[in-house]
């Protein structure tokens, strides 16, 4: 069968549009509420184990999610070259942007392992000098971090299956994790049925075994069902080009989304200047979020495969029908966020067993926040755009745009107010942001979209 004949087979390209993006984004969408549980049933079990744990954790977060997002950004990385190159019907270059993709990740492992060897300690030091939450963050975030070699490679073979249509594997790799992480919290946190109880050990010690069983179920799915990829010791040799690619595209990513975990932790340090629990009803904040912008992720994860893919084949009309079937899913997902947020904040609390000073805080707080999320999902679809079109630098823009303008308000709303009133830099931070990203995309679909030309096979 010839390359062109396999170009043409693929569903990305010949799958009508809508039709794609359910078959697409659902498992994806399911597969990341499935590993979002992994942070969210973490911070309720340790929730029961006082506000000094859950405020630990929410210290370390920065640092957790800093793993992910490295991972992840990559990921995207490797996902738009491997999309592109099979847009292209070049599966030899295929195969070396995921076995390249895998080393840029092992070697992101390092350099966490380093970080858990050395520099825990001196991370919370600087934070805090409440000696009891100091020492549940190093318990817990030594172990994720030492341990990270799991989610390294859970996140890269995840999105070899996405990039390649196969998202259903995607959703067993993280389902696995998941239920493997739902057992073990309860029964190393709290030692049940005979196991050790071992606090914020036992979770840490859950989550990274976690992520190593959907990591195995990832490779396996690959090696049994991923066609488009062959998998040998000859794609892990390293290609400048495709390394270069990966980077082009990753490394922006990473940083991009490594904006996030910044992001926290200096709102950590300026909610700290009023009550060591603000960082507790923080943390809560980030998990809900999490839990309402998870199906604008997955479209997100799954558009940039959809659109590098035909912006290979050069199919114009298919780009600009995903990307507007995309904003509007995102708008009304994200209303519908606000909604819950508005109406039912004490039972979102309750969750996290929240009670007292926590329980007064975190209700003005998810009120107040939760006015962003319209804002916030555009944004973050805009940015997918951005990269698949070869653009991620603009991503990576609006993104240090948005650490900017969030601690520069939050710092200066904190010098006037309360710690009621920082939450209202959420809102000023996603206006302004999701105005510079519409403004960006206006000019890519001139500049990029307007002069696209079909993509012409070459004559076999």
């Amino acid at each position: 069968m010839s390359e062109n004949t396999l170009k043409k087979e693929n569903i990305m390209g010949t799958l009508p549009v809508k039709q794609l993006l359910v078959k697409m984004s659902v498992p994806v969408i399911l597969s990341m509420l499935v590993s979002t549980l992994y942070n969210v049933v973490d911070s309720i079990f340790v929730s029961r184990l006082g506000e000094s744990a859950l405020t630990a954790m929410s210290l370390g977060t920065p640092v957790s999610s800093l793993i992910a997002c490295v991972t992840v950004g990559f990921s995207v990385g490797m996902n738009a070259v491997l999309s592109k190159r099979l847009g292209e019907g070049d599966r030899e270059a295929a195969d070396k942007a995921a076995g390249n993709g895998l080393l840029i990740e092992w070697i992101c492992f390092a350099i966490f392992f380093l970080f858990g060897l050395f520099a825990v300690r001196f991370y919370y030091s600087m934070q805090t000098d409440i000696e009891e939450i100091r020492e549940l963050g190093i318990q817990y975030t030594s172990i994720i971090c030492l341990f990270s070699f799991g989610v390294a490679n859970q996140v890269m073979l995840e999105r070899m299956l996405v990039a390649t249509g196969r998202s259903i594997g995607s959703m067993y790799s993280l389902l696995t994790g998941t239920l493997v992480n739902l057992i073990l919290d309860p029964l190393l946190i709290f030692g049940l049925f005979g196991f050790p109880a071992l606090g914020m050990r036992g979770a840490a010690i859950a989550t990274v075994a976690a992520q190593h069983a959907a990591a195995l179920v990832g490779l396996i799915f690959n090696l049994k069902t991923n066609k488009e990829i062959h998998f040998s010791k000859d794609m892990f040799k390293p290609q400048a080009d495709i390394m270069k690619g990966i980077f082009r595209v990753g490394f922006p990513a990473a940083l991009q989304q490594s904006i996030s975990p910044m992001l926290i932790f200096g709102m950590n340090q300026i909610l700290l200047q009023f009550t060591s629990i603000a960082p507790a009803v923080y943390v809560i904040y980030v998990r809900l979020q999490s839990i309402v912008l998870i199906p604008v992720w997955g479209l997100k994860n799954t558009v940039v495969s959809i659109i590098s893919y035909n912006y290979g084949a050069g199919l114009k009309e298919r780009i600009q029908e995903t990307m507007k079937i995309c904003v509007i899913a995102t708008i009304v997902i994200t209303l519908i966020g606000l909604a819950v947020f508005q109406l039912m904040p004490q039972a979102l609390l309750g969750m996290f067993n929240a009670q007292g000073e926590v329980f007064d805080i975190g209700i003005r707080a998810l009120r107040i926040v939760s006015f962003v999320f319209p804002f916030s999902g555009m944004t973050l679809l805009f940015g997918a755009f951005f990269q698949a079109l070869g653009h991620s630098s603009k991503t990576l823009f609006t993104s240090v745009m948005q650490l900017c303008i969030m601690l520069a308000s939050a710092f200066l709303l904190s010098r006037i107010g309360t710690v009621n009133t920082v939450w209202f830099a959420f809102i000023i931070t996603e206006v302004i942001v999701a105005g510079i990203s519409t403004l960006f995309l206006m000019a890519i679909s001139r500049s990029t979209l307007q002069f696209m030309k079909p993509y012409q096979p070459e004559l076999a």
